[in-house]
């Protein structure tokens, strides 16, 4: 055998690959995503095995040498097909590469059209030839892995995830290693074991990977795998040194009587080695979850950033990363109160399956179990304590679905104000007193929180109220109606309704339409009203107003989204509008509605500098600027509302 740093190298890659193979293959559940990556671990121990066997100088080199070429043409299949379904994407060409690996695999196995031969020279040093068609069936590996790596580096680009980042990024520098290891084959360089040396850094970052951001959460695998390594070895060496000593070297028993005795010591260390397992289990998690391990961190942390949040999804989201991260929570969501009446609604999630109820009634047996005391119901409860054992058999199906292991109330001045449900932790052990006592002290956190959330929320209530007046009051101040800007809002909502856009965009439509001139708040009413044409520095202020409204509106957060609507509602469609000029599809689609609804009520309302125009002129003067002025897709909608309204058409 040729015990060298050739042979070593690829020996201690095939021990990490081989390693990490059994714990994702072990891990539960072993979904498609898992499949693969339990594909590509294995073309990896294949590859580091055959260069071991390769280099060893104990078997024939040929045969090996052709398995360790055809590895990477595994290895890049299943790369590609792992990012593929990470990013939850299907190629309709992906037949063709499962085509293309069966017969380029095969052909390098069992063929001599790809290597012209390999072997060892005396020094152990490998000598091989190709043929020119290896490189004509290597090119579409190489395509593929390539491939992968820009869907990888496109994905650290999109996702705002650090978490997912890191992930990727890990990922990303191992396939650039492997990649560029594995073209030094086709040079000079590939007598030398570079391309395995790259696949063992490439184990140790991925076993890295791992450990530190949890990548493909199997983490828990490797935990609980060391915790029962540790007790079998333990086991074990108890068993094996009582049996040695007992017929040995003290021949208290026979060998005829080894069962019994065997039976006594597994009974002996069970009850010895249970309180010991409780001890390695610690030490263990102390060693995996070091980081995040202490939850007063976590308290401490949300208690900062919570106090400058204001809106209650953002604090809810939030809570839940924090303490599913911390205490390895494998599920959770928080239920509220909406405008603390009425039953309690799902406000936020983590990990939840979508056949998950949403709401929980107002005099469901829990809440009310909750509303009166402030500790933390468990599972067990549930199915003892008599107030939940006679739940109607439909609160059971909907409790079942939840399928929470605890349930944690939030108090606010002695009032439920919601509830925390967190399910099972990922290391399936039960939550410990003082998991319980950290829950109970984050709820009452919750539960200030959603108060101060909910205030805000009543402030910008108050404030959206009073911005709506001042529009209508300048609505009085412009024209000769105080329902103007009510009325641009109601033809803008159905003009959009028409255009068939989505629920939440009407919504903004309707305010854009409703606020689009808040911003000639500040224009004196010497301007406004002014009988004359305007001179140059008039129409200068004139032409500030959707930008002063946009900046007004987009300070509150409800409605931060309409901001672009009353800023470019004065854009027209060929660029001639104010205040940038945008024109076409660069004004958002809002704009380009509240634009051709204000132009026709601009034209029907009676101002101090002009008589007004009847409908039919005005409609008419629409018409003949559609693709200019106006968008026609948005002139023709308007034109079926107003027809079905007034009937002039």
């Amino acid at each position: 055998m040729n015990w060298s740093i050739t042979t070593i190298i690829p020996l201690i890659a095939s021990l990490i690959y081989g390693g990490l193979f059994v714990i994702v293959i072990l891990s539960v559940p072993l979904n498609r995503l898992r499949r693969i990556f339990v594909f590509y671990l294995f073309s990896m121990v294949v590859w580091s095995l055959s260069a071991l066997m390769t280099l060893s100088g104990v078997v024939e080199v040929l045969p090996w040498f052709r398995t360790m070429i055809a590895a990477p043409i595994m290895m890049g299949v299943s790369i590609f097909f792992f990012v593929q379904d990470l990013f939850a994407k299907r190629r309709p060409w992906a037949p063709l590469v499962v085509w293309y690996a069966l017969i380029a695999i095969l052909v390098t196995l069992f063929s001599n059209s790809m290597i012209e031969t390999a072997y060892l020279t005396p020094d152990f040093t490998l000598t091989y030839e190709f043929k020119p068609l290896i490189y004509v069936v290597a090119l579409p590996g190489y395509a593929l892995i390539f491939f992968s790596m820009a869907e990888l580096i496109n994905g650290v680009r999109q996702t705002d995830n650090p978490i997912q980042r890191n992930r990727l990024q890990y990922l990303i520098i191992g396939l650039a290693i492997t990649i560029t290891a594995s073209i030094v084959n086709f040079t000079p360089l590939g007598v030398y074991p570079i391309d395995i040396a790259a696949n063992g850094i490439t184990a140790i970052l991925i076993a890295y990977s791992i450990m530190r951001y949890q990548l493909l959460e199997i983490r828990v695998v490797l935990r609980l795998g060391l915790v029962y390594t540790l007790m079998t070895t333990l086991l074990g060496t108890l068993y094996y040194f009582f049996i040695y000593l007992s017929i040995y070297r003290l021949h208290l028993i026979t060998e005829e009587s080894i069962f019994s005795l065997s039976l006594a010591i597994a009974f002996l260390t069970a009850l010895v080695l249970t309180p010991l397992r409780e001890w390695f289990q610690q030490v263990i998690d102390r060693i995996f979850y070091r980081q995040r391990y202490d939850a007063g961190l976590m308290l401490e942390r949300l208690s900062e950033a919570t106090a400058s949040l204001l809106h209650l999804e953002e604090v809810t989201s939030l809570i839940l990363d924090e303490l599913t991260q911390t205490l390895h929570i494998q599920y959770a969501a928080i239920y509220v109160r909406k405008n603390g009446v009425g039953n309690f609604r799902q406000i936020a999630s983590h990990n939840l399956s979508e056949s998950t109820p949403t709401t929980m009634d107002n005099d469901h047996p829990i809440v009310r179990w909750l509303s009166t005391r402030d500790k933390v119901i468990d599972r067990f409860e549930l199915n003892t304590l008599p107030a939940f054992r006679g739940m109607w058999k439909e609160e059971r199906a909907a409790l079942e679905m939840l399928a929470m292991d605890l349930f944690i109330p939030l108090k606010s001045k002695g009032q439920l104000v919601g509830l925390l449900a967190v399910g099972p932790k990922r290391s399936e052990q039960e939550y410990s007193q003082d998991d319980q006592r950290t829950l109970i002290t984050l709820g009452n956190q919750i539960a200030v929180a959603i108060e101060n959330a909910r205030l805000y929320e009543e402030l910008e209530s108050t404030f959206v109220e009073t911005v709506v007046a001042l529009a209508n009051a300048i609505d009085l101040r412009d024209t000769y109606t105080s329902d103007h800007s009510q009325q641009i809002a109601s033809l803008a909502r159905a003009t959009a309704r028409q255009l068939q856009l989505a629920a939440e965009e009407i919504e903004a439509i309707y305010w854009g339409g409703l606020l689009h001139d808040i911003g000639k708040i500040g224009i004196p009413d010497s301007i406004l009203q002014k009988p004359a044409a305007l001179d140059d520095e008039e129409w200068a202020k004139i032409r500030e107003h959707p930008q002063r409204g946009a900046e007004l509106v987009a300070r509150i957060h409800k409605l931060q989204e309409i901001a672009p609507i009353i800023e470019a509602s004065h854009e027209r469609f060929d660029g001639s509008g104010y205040p940038f000029g945008k024109k076409g599809e660069e004004i958002p689609i809002g704009a380009r509605i509240v634009g051709v609804v204000d132009s026709f009520s601009a034209m029907i309302d009676e101002r101090p500098y002009k008589p007004p125009k009847d409908e039919t002129e005005a409609l008419k003067e629409i018409e003949d600027n559609a693709g200019r002025l106006y968008d026609p897709e948005v002139v023709d909608a308007f034109f079926k509302i107003i027809k079905s309204e007034y009937d002039k058409l």
